[in-house]
């Protein structure tokens, strides 16, 4: 058996936690563990880590291979990069003539398509559905996983259940999204379920069901895995459920009644998490004096909040979400404003991730900016020079090797040292704690974009 992780997803309804390019599925939003890293144990109590493969987007591609490495390198392997996104069924369509062409998968195997952002409990329950899942795949059937809903919903899609087939049964339908008065009648009927948005199926039926009813992407993963990495800017835009579960006469849903959350919006967030005696989530440092009902996040300072009720208030150090409970679906709304605006808030945090470390901005101001570094341990940033600006660098905490020019030196905590305009540099923590320092940038232009790369053991050349 195979298993594909889907890990590509933007996570925009979780707008300011979740960004473009640092998403949920690598937050710490509901416990210490990224949801990522939870989903890639459920996996690996079905398959081997040789067995998994990873798609994603080529700028998760260092935090995707970062966790994979926790578990194993085999796990690392095997992680697909898009070009660019292209929804789920061209997704998973790609993955599968992965499994195809580099993991020699037996057609007739069955395979599991997981996210990587779903909360679900316990495992043990999970797994068993799984074995029915795996039943229901060898007989012919592409499989769906429906969750017993618990409210009506308006975030998610249903499946409308029907005819039993044993432990699985036929989809009569499904639905998209209805609005809260028809989700409530769902709840009443009682055979309608949660779209959980996992598969099961032998590769053999995938692709016959996807030549039938999506021929366009058919034809070009068939011409394999490279051709059709290289080509996947022309598949169509378009998610498995549209592209072939709602028209297969071959789908079949496995009902679950666990614990599972999408965590797709601060309202799913809201329900998942305790509530004190009123009604309140109160996360990071906050003081609430009658509130009720509501949510507070407080990511890096106090948030004071006094006299509201059914209130969603998340805060960043560079953004402040506040709305009416019920409305976090509208997030998308703001995304795509700040996107118009061109605001870099819409896809990026200013703590930023790289796959040697991180760096926040401190401050920026006219023609400076002042920057926390952190480098991991046996880690290095590329050699490299800048021709609009200079560097000066204090280390806080490890020891730094730098180089400069044709000078390769070890600074200590507290010491310091400079780095002139258009001169080749490199900065590497030889040590075995993270190396921190204060970088101070100054000049006509300190933008990003004045990099020039040499060399890199992450493969990021520009010349």
């Amino acid at each position: 058996m195979k298993v594909i992780i889907l890990a590509g997803g933007k996570g925009t309804r979780l707008w300011p936690m979740s960004r473009e390019k640092y998403s949920k599925q690598f937050l710490k939003l509901v416990d210490e563990t990224p949801l990522i890293e939870a989903s890639y144990e459920r996996a690996l109590k079905i398959v081997g880590p040789e067995d998994i493969v990873t798609i994603t987007n080529k700028d998760y591609y260092f935090y995707t291979k970062e966790i994979c490495d926790k578990f194993s390198p085999a796990l690392a392997q095997n992680i697909i990069t898009e070009p660019l996104g292209r929804n789920t069924a061209p997704a998973i369509a790609l993955s599968v003539q992965y499994l195809i062409d580099k993991l020699n998968e037996d057609r007739d195997e069955v395979t599991y398509v997981f996210t990587s952002d779903h909360m679900i409990r316990p495992l043990e329950k999970f797994i068993a559905y799984m074995e029915t899942a795996k039943n229901a795949a060898q007989d012919g059937y592409l499989v769906t996983f429906g969750i017993k809903p618990t409210r009506p919903e308006t975030g998610y899609g249903y499946i409308n259940v029907g005819e039993s087939l044993g432990d699985f049964n036929k989809v009569e339908s499904f639905t998209e999204k209805p609005d809260f008065e028809t989700a409530k009648m769902y709840l009443k009927i009682g055979n309608y379920f949660w779209n959980s948005g996992m598969f099961a199926f032998k590769i053999s039926t995938f692709l016959e069901e996807l030549r039938k009813y999506q021929p366009e992407i058919f034809e070009k993963i068939e011409k394999g895995f490279d051709t059709s990495l290289n080509n996947f800017q022309d598949m169509p835009n378009i998610s498995i459920d549209y592209a072939i579960m709602e028209k297969s006469k071959k789908v079949a849903v496995v009902p679950m009644d666990i614990f599972w959350s999408d965590v797709g919006s601060w309202d799913s967030f809201y329900e998942i998490k305790e509530h004190d005696q009123d009604g309140n989530v109160l996360v990071g440092d906050v003081e609430a004096i009658d509130v009720k009902n509501s949510l507070v996040f407080a990511n890096d300072r106090l948030v004071a909040v006094t006299n509201v009720e059914d209130l969603i208030v998340v805060e960043t150090n560079d953004a402040i979400l506040v709305t009416l409970r019920g409305n976090g679906e509208r997030v998308k709304e703001i995304i795509e404003k700040l996107k118009k605006e061109n605001r870099k808030e819409a896809i990026e945090h200013q703590e930023i991730f790289r796959p040697w470390g991180s760096y926040k901005t401190l401050e920026t101001g006219d023609r400076y900016r002042i920057k926390r570094v952190v480098v991991k341990p046996g880690e290095s940033l590329s050699l490299q020079m800048h021709y609009h600006r200079t560097e000066h660098w204090v280390v806080i905490r490890g020891t730094a090797q730098v180089t400069i020019g044709d000078k390769t030196f070890f600074v200590h905590e507290g010491e310091s040292t400079f780095v002139p305009k258009s001169t080749l540099h490199r900065l590497a923590n030889p040590g075995k704690v993270p190396l921190e320092l204060i970088e101070v940038q100054n000049g006509e232009y300190v933008e990003e974009d004045d990099i020039v790369r040499f060399e890199d053991k992450y493969g990021r050349i520009d010349r």
